[in-house]
């Protein structure tokens, strides 16, 4: 039966409007919430969740997602973006596993950048993202 090993999180953000991160035209990302996690030496996984709020502000675009462990990309996920009305404001979802995690202290990082010429969007809120080590 798997066991929970470790768990962290960050909520930088709790709610819709609580921040005003514009975000940076590829390939320039920021980074919105991190953690770190320790993992002990057993065969693990770890199962990586997240939600972002965010606002299209001008024209049409993409932004991309990413998770990155100890500085390197682990995952990365695409979602649109209008600025028109009512679809001008998104919370978007993000889950993933990251499978057999080394020993150690593991520093866990979500950013976000615009794929999109001529368009921009705003991360508003909310941010949470969290991390659940489980024995494999």
């Amino acid at each position: 039966m798997a066991q929970i090993l470790a768990y962290n999180a960050s909520e930088p953000a709790r709610v819709t409007d609580s921040v005003a991160i514009p975000v940076p035209l590829t390939p320039v990302g920021i980074g919105i919430a991190e953690f770190n996690l320790v993992i002990p030496s057993v065969p693990n996984f770890v199962e990586l969740k997240a939600m972002v709020g965010i606002r299209g502000d001008v024209n049409i675009g993409s932004l991309l997602f990413r998770i990155f462990r100890d500085g390197q990309v682990i995952f990365y996920a695409q979602e649109g973006f209008e600025s028109a009305g009512s679809e001008q404001f998104y919370l978007v979802p993000i889950q993933t596993v990251d499978p057999n995690v080394t020993p150690g202290a593991h520093a866990y990082t979500l950013s976000v950048e615009n794929l999109t010429a001529d368009s921009a969007a705003t991360v508003i809120g909310p941010i949470v993202f969290s991390g659940l080590a489980v024995s494999a």
